[in-house]
């Protein structure tokens, strides 16, 4: 098994100026599921339709338990070989294969992490004019996953084009590092991170696993949610909030100026976010999903809040274990 590669990390910066990047995805892997059961399987447990699935596209999804309370999200899509496979974050993937073997019992299929395959991002200035050295055909708004040999290139077109490769074998790796030098930069999955929170991908911890319906975090608006489909586990209820308007919550990205002068904890997942009440109590309207620091001094935090906040004035990020607090003003 090749060790988790990170390339050294540094600053994020958003999208508009980013150059050339190369981003090491650690903290992401790939679950591959085969037999001739798999698109069943899937079909019956993803929220997203598997069995009219183009081959040539992925879909973005999310397993939920059976209250409808999504478990993990993840890119899923097919492989060659009649294979099927999904991209989810590497610390929630043994909860999440656990809970869909719950339901694998009597179903011909295998399931895999895949950790040996090597993924990488390649987002920035002239990013498919790079990619085009290497590959003859790239992935598009159309055809948004390619096969090549030992190469499989996934597209995302916000929040500005953006590549994700798994690759099979290191030496492909290195081949495209060692003839890119000289034009590109290298970060880790922080870069990625971002990229996520500024394109509204919701990002799931296992600390915020099973706390939120879909809809809550955007799964529908990214087209992972299909109401048209049969049963699958937590359907009856995601299906209720959407068609009794039961949703009460939406996914923000928030933005800030880290002071240094001041010493708190960064804001983590799992953190409370409180709203200060007629300038004196202080009350809890939505929880952290992730935080990623911005070139030096710029924090983004991405949240699930409330829909009845009406322009907040002062609020505050606590974290739950320390209790420290850091002030947001609207």
């Amino acid at each position: 098994m090749f060790p988790r590669m990170a390339f050294l990390g540094q600053y994020p910066v958003p999208s508009k100026d980013l150059p050339l990047t190369f981003i090491s995805l650690e903290e992401w892997t790939l679950v591959r599921l085969y037999g001739p059961d798999v698109t069943k399987c899937l079909h019956n447990q993803f929220t997203c339709d598997i069995q009219n699935l183009n081959k040539h596209k992925y879909s973005f999804s999310a397993h939920c338990n059976p209250k409808g309370k999504m478990i993990s999200n993840m890119y899923v899509f097919h492989l060659k070989n009649q294979e099927m496979a999904f991209i989810e974050r590497l610390n929630i993937c043994k909860k999440q294969i656990e809970e869909m073997k719950k339901y694998m019992v009597f179903s011909n299929v295998t399931i895999i992490p895949d950790y040996d395959a090597i993924l990488i991002g390649i987002a920035g200035i002239n990013a498919r004019n790079h990619l085009n050295m290497f590959f003859s055909v790239l992935p598009n708004k159309t055809h948004t996953i390619i096969h090549a040999q030992d190469v499989t290139l996934l597209y995302f077109s916000s929040p500005s084009e953006r590549f994700l490769l798994i690759i099979n074998k290191k030496s492909v790796l290195d081949y495209l590092l060692s003839e890119s030098q000289s034009q590109i930069q290298l970060n880790d999955s922080r870069q990625w991170v971002s990229l996520d929170m500024e394109a509204g991908y919701p990002i799931i911890e296992p600390i915020t696993s099973e706390l939120f319906v879909p809809q809550a975090v955007n799964m529908d608006t990214l087209d992972g949610i299909s109401f048209n489909k049969g049963c699958y586990i937590g359907q009856e209820s995601i299906a209720r909030i959407k068609y009794r308007g039961y949703n009460k919550q939406n996914l923000y990205r928030l933005s800030g100026i880290i002071d240094y002068k001041k010493n708190y904890k960064f804001p983590a997942a799992g953190d409370q976010v409180e709203l200060k009440i007629n300038n004196q109590h202080w009350k809890n309207v939505g929880i952290v999903l992730q935080s990623c620091q911005i070139k030096k001094d710029n924090i983004w935090i991405q949240v699930v809040l409330n829909r009845s906040i009406l322009e907040p004035s002062e609020w505050r990020i606590t974290n739950t274990q320390t209790h420290d607090s850091l002030m947001f003003y609207y």
